[in-house]
């Protein structure tokens, strides 16, 4: 029966069939033969924006930040998995970060590229580039819309050692062509050049 499942290993090799496999309650076996995201990166589906040493805005439509812009017509869906964090510069006044979204259907204007963007197979020279545009600064048509909080912000940071904070999106948000999604402070802007971070994504046919 096609159905049917072997109940504990089996011994294998290259080219070989083998039955799916069940444990000894019945339930399928299925264990993860590399990392998390090795498929997806080496078939150079993913993809990181790095901004380093940024003030970080509010949510506006002069937004500065970590930006990542899906272009309308790109025929490819954002999931996005990873964000990371560091705010290196004492900002009294911020209480976090949020990750936030807007749509956005045409170029952001009077922007300034990401300090570090492409795909995450990392070759020699430039990784390469997916269809989605990373910035660290863009005007947007809309300001983001706050989605989901990521960290809380000491107001007396001691910026002798700074924590990095990241988190796993897991997929959880997806943009489509024609938005862009951002990191924006909560309250108010983190200071100049107060915020390194990191956003990564997978470009998923629509």
């Amino acid at each position: 029966m096609l159905n049917e499942q072997r109940t504990g290993p089996v011994a294998s090799s290259d080219g070989a069939v083998n039955p799916a496999r069940a444990d000894k309650e019945g339930a399928a076996v299925i264990t993860a033969a590399h990392g998390k995201y090795a498929e997806a990166a080496r078939r150079g589906k993913l993809f990181f924006s790095y901004c380093a040493a940024r003030a970080t805005s509010v949510p506006t439509t002069a937004q500065i930040g970590n930006i990542v812009w899906n272009p309308a017509g790109s025929g490819v869906v954002l999931a996005m998995l990873k964000w990371s964090a560091q705010i290196q510069v004492t900002s009294a006044t911020t209480l976090g970060i949020t990750f936030g979204y807007t749509a956005q259907a045409i170029t952001p204007t009077t922007a300034t590229v990401a300090d570090a963007s492409g795909c995450t197979y990392l070759n020699a020279g430039s990784p390469g580039r997916g269809l989605a545009k990373a910035y660290a600064i863009g005007t947007l048509l809309v300001a983001p819309t706050p989605v989901m909080n990521l960290l809380h912000n000491t107001a007396a940071i001691n910026t002798v050692g700074v924590d990095k904070i990241d988190g796993d999106f897991e997929g959880l948000w997806i943009i489509p062509p024609g938005y862009a999604c951002a990191l924006s402070a909560i309250t108010a802007a983190v200071a100049a050049a107060g915020m390194t971070s990191t956003l990564t994504w997978e470009e998923i046919p629509e």
